[in-house]
């Protein structure tokens, strides 16, 4: 039995280059693929995959592919393992994936169409097979292939597309183009028949083999019936009757031309033209009419002479580009250039003449040249940098300028100063040290070579034609004739009518100064311009940047000292705190818990802004060490949250299997990692589970912590990692928070070589993914571990205690006794912080009936259920904050006249000015002392008896 064919080999993904050849067309596509397969000479190492829009009845395209390729042709099956050298082709209408193992899965497509099989073909290899992936659109209709292109590219792979004008329809091919999907665009073949076909260019339509001398000169314009005037007898041409065919019929084609051309024909090679080409040669004709074109052209021996011969040595054509003449116009010399295809003219089978056909590209390569010159000032922009003087600026310009000394024989720059009372030359090309042209100073009192002073008087253009009288041995440009004409142009801005600089620019002396050449003088003035504006502009940013640099230091600074100086009152208010936590009383116990819970939150705040000026000075360097059970520490770590998950009503689940090798990490930038997570995790669900997970993958360990909460929306996700970025409106157990957990998070596994992501669906919950690196290479920063046990567990408790926070009882500090007999005033307290809540219910209830509510809306709703005389809030609330539920208050008739105390932990002037403004009757910043609140509480209530008392009087 013989052994299967060789397959793909996802293992080991080096084995070759490319694992597999897709090819992807539709109309026209089987003989575009004919001519692919039958032009291939080797095996491929690869399979390749063919998807081409088929027709519903049975195919005979494997039969007509199998008679010109050299690989057996054969339908693609459903679970075929592909093997190397052989050609699959998609049936119609099916979807057909390249899997990584190296089989084909072929399914029905839904509909009728096979649109869409080539994007699904190629993107399916794409995710298999990634950079290994060559993929040719050919020929066909649509835009099919676009997106699968797409995604090969982003993949790495390689896209081949067939050139637009040999594919029998643009579609498919300029779809991908278009896309910018095509590393390459390539003609389909080289067969003569093929591209016949394609092209539409038919086998050309030969000469005539006889015409009449007197209908050939008459077809020949000017230069035609001149021809008929001459006297050929007399030449060794000898007379027209007796020209060869051959001659006869190239010189028909020649006269007709619009193309100037020159035929030179014989052994003295006796020049035959046209119009267009005595335009160009202008003074030599008609003298070079009939004549050899060595007489024509002295040099021509030593300049196109050795391609003359080659020609009519090898009977071969010859091409020269841009090739420089130097011709008379309007009396003037000018610098013309053309192609020139020198091709052979045949006459018995030997090379009779030469045919010379020039196209002229004098404008082209003028624009190419003055276009290269502004992208290398341009390009001088960029090396401007905090230290760059005007002077060097200049100095860089001058010398992008030298490169097109055709164009600009010469140039100087001047700088203005004193508003227009001085100008300096900063630099200068093309002229020698001891020019005469080179004026170092202009002042008002002191003439100049230049008319600089009339270019400064009217920030206007001024133009120099007497260079010639003015330096008569000057010497400048790449002709042996100097420049007699300069430029004098103010530089930008122009400020109070007075130019930055002045530029004097040489004028080629053989070209003409027309508009073009104006055009690209302007060009050059402004890309100096900019170029000079875009240096000063970078001194001043430069100069900005590092004094927004000094103020970033000093802040970072400034908030590293404090930190630091906070642990210390820290330190003495958690440890007292710690001892009388098992020594105070019961009924004692619940407002020390308040303090230390909130002492432990503050201390994590610290931390917080610790590692916040860490970010900032790129100083928080990890201390390796070798991790045996990341597994257990990231349990432990988890179990720390389970208290307050299960008193959330939530599950907290923990899939945490032992990895089953070391992990090189910074445990305690682990813990701050894993805690952050949980903590948001907690703080954004309110049912269903909070999950961690831990596994090991090829090469890292990931973390995943998975939520049902309220979800995060796509516009949001790019911002989640920002600093100090917060999701406005979400639903939360708590608005408090620094805003850099999640920045914090990101850098610190960045600082592993990791990474993290997240999805999230809104309304169903989000999973936040890390990635860290089982081993990294050992750095000069790895150091022993520095995390001290105490600190640690006393940051795990701080998040603990701030998470309990969040579900704190309103209930917890009241006390059992029964009220005291007689009315008592009713006090509503809104805040979304429970222990805040809960402790001014505390200092009230001995004297007040108290209502709680966290949310403005709650408190509308006990507003509505409840007899209250005074209303103390929170500014800062969810959703409805203290001002807003001001306006609500004052818009009920019932609750119109009830007092208001606005509390907030933003002291500024605004902020109070705000709040009273919104229909406030008092206001207190935190922190506030107790007797202050409490004496501000019976104010209020005296003053609401007093107009109470007042508006119940009857009127006298």
């Amino acid at each position: 039995m013989a052994s299967p064919p060789e397959t793909l080999d996802p293992v080991n993904p080096d084995a070759a280059r490319y694992q597999a050849v897709l090819i992807g067309a539709s109309l026209g596509g089987a003989e575009a693929l004919q001519v692919l397969l039958g032009g291939l000479h080797t095996d491929l190492p690869a399979p390749i995959v063919v998807a081409q829009h088929l027709g519903p009845g049975v195919s005979h395209l494997p039969t007509i592919l199998n008679r010109v390729s050299r690989h057996p042709v054969l339908w693609a099956e459903d679970g075929q393992v592909t093997a190397p050298g052989h050609v699959y082709l998609c049936p119609g209408r099916t979807l057909v994936r390249l899997e990584p193992d190296g089989t084909l899965t072929v399914q029905p497509k839904p509909g009728r169409s096979s649109l869409g099989q080539v994007d699904d073909l190629f993107c399916a290899a794409a995710t298999s097979l990634g950079p290994q992936v060559l993929a040719l659109v050919l020929t066909g209709l649509g835009s099919d292939g676009t997106a699968g292109a797409v995604a090969v590219r982003q993949a790495g792979g390689t896209v081949i597309v067939q050139d637009e004008h040999t594919a029998t329809a643009f579609g498919m091919p300029s779809a991908v183009i278009t896309a910018g999907a095509a590393d390459l665009v390539l003609p389909l073949g080289e067969l003569p028949d093929l591209l016949d076909r394609v092209v539409g260019c038919g086998r050309p339509v030969p000469t005539p083999g006889v015409r009449a001398s007197e209908a050939m000169f008459a077809a020949g314009g000017r230069v035609g019936r001149l021809m008929s005037t001459l006297d050929w007898g007399a030449t060794s041409l000898g007379p027209v009757e007796r020209w060869p065919a051959a001659l006869r019929e190239t010189l028909a084609v020649v006269l007709a031309s619009p193309v100037p051309m020159d035929l030179m024909w014989g052994p003295d090679l006796l020049q035959l033209y046209n119009d267009a080409y005595s335009d160009i040669i202008r003074e030599r004709h008609p003298e070079a009419l009939g004549r050899s074109v060595y007489r024509v052209w002295p040099d021509a021996e030593a300049t196109f002479g050795p391609v003359l011969r080659q020609v009519l040595d090898t009977g071969t054509a010859v091409r020269l580009v841009d090739q420089p003449f130097v011709v008379n116009r309007s009396g003037h010399l000018e610098e013309v250039f053309a192609t020139v295809a020198y091709s052979p003219v045949r006459h018995e089978g030997e090379v009779a003449g030469v045919l010379a056909t020039l196209v002229e590209t004098t404008d082209q390569v003028r624009d190419a040249r003055r276009l290269a010159t502004l992208h290398r000032l341009a390009a001088t922009a960029r090396q401007a940098n905090d230290t760059t003087s005007d002077q060097e600026v200049c100095e860089w310009l001058m010398r992008a300028l030298t490169a097109n000394s055709q164009d600009v024989p010469f140039a100087l720059v001047y700088l203005v100063e004193g508003r227009g009372a001085r100008a300096h030359l900063a630099a200068s090309t093309g002229l020698a040290a001891d020019s005469p042209a080179l004026d170092p100073l202009v002042t008002p009192g002191r003439p100049s070579v230049w008319p600089l002073h009339a270019c400064l008087r009217e920030a206007a253009p001024q133009v120099v034609e007497d260079l010639d009288t003015r330096f008569p041995d000057l010497v400048s440009g790449t002709w042996a004739e100097p420049p007699h004409t300069a430029v004098v142009l103010p530089v930008g801005p122009v400020r109070d009518g007075v130019p930055a600089a002045l530029l004097v620019l040489g004028v080629n002396s053989h070209a003409p100064l027309d508009e073009g050449y104006h055009r690209f003088f302007d060009l050059v003035t402004e890309r100096v311009a900019a170029t000079l504006a875009a240096a000063r502009t970078h001194r001043e940013q430069q100069r900005q940047v590092t004094a927004l640099g000094e103020l970033n230091r000093a802040k970072t600074t400034f908030f590293a000292n404090i930190s630091h100086e906070f642990r210390t009152p820290l330190t003495l208010l958690l440890l007292p705190l710690e001892e009388q936590l098992t020594a105070l009383p019961p009924e004692h116990l619940d407002t020390a818990r308040i303090a230390h819970r909130n002492a432990l939150r503050l201390l994590r705040l610290v931390n917080t802004l610790l590692a916040f000026a860490e970010l900032e000075e790129g100083r928080g360097t990890p201390s390796f060490e070798d991790v045996d059970d990341l597994a257990a520490l990231t349990e432990e770590l988890a179990e720390v949250f389970r208290p307050a998950v299960e008193r959330a009503g939530l599950r907290l689940v923990t899939d945490c299997p032992p990895l089953g090798r070391q992990v090189r990490l910074d445990p305690g930038m682990w813990q701050t990692v894993v805690l952050n997570l949980l903590s948001n995790a907690l703080k954004h669900t309110f049912t269903g589970s909070i999950t961690v997970a831990l596994r090991a993958q090829r090469g890292h360990v990931e973390l995943a912590v998975t939520d049902t909460g309220t979800g995060i929306d796509a516009a949001e996700i790019p911002h989640l990692f920002t600093r100090f970025h917060r999701i406005e409106g979400a639903r939360a157990r708590s608005r408090e928070g620094s805003g850099i957990g999640l920045a914090l998070v990101r850098q610190l596994v960045s600082w592993h070589h990791g990474s993290v992501r997240v999805r999230s669906v809104p309304g169903t919950g989000s999973t936040f993914t890390v990635w860290v690196p089982f081993v990294r290479a050992r750095h000069e920063h790895d150091r022993p571990a520095r995390v001290q046990a105490d600190t640690s567990a006393r940051a795990r408790q701080a998040f603990a205690e701030e998470a309990e926070s969040w579900l704190a009882s309103d209930s917890y500090l009241v006390d059992d006794h029964a009220p005291r007999p007689g009315p008592r005033a009713g006090v509503l307290v809104v805040d979304d912080n429970a222990d805040m809540r809960n402790y001014l219910r505390h200092l009230l209830q001995d004297s007040y009936d108290v209502h709680t509510a966290s949310t403005g809306e709650e408190a509308l709703d006990r507003l509505d259920h409840h007899r209250v005389d005074l209303i103390i809030s929170d500014v800062v609330l969810p959703h409805l904050d203290g001002v807003r539920l001001i306006e609500h208050v004052r818009a009920d008739p019932a609750l119109r006249g009830t007092p208001i105390i606005l509390l907030t932990a933003l002291g500024t002037r605004p902020q109070t000015v705000r709040g009273l403004a919104g229909g406030a009757h008092d206001y207190l910043v935190k922190p506030f002392a107790a007797k202050e609140l409490l004496a501000r509480v019976e104010a209020q209530l005296a003053l609401r008896r007093v107009r109470t008392a007042a508006a119940e009087r009857p009127a006298t």
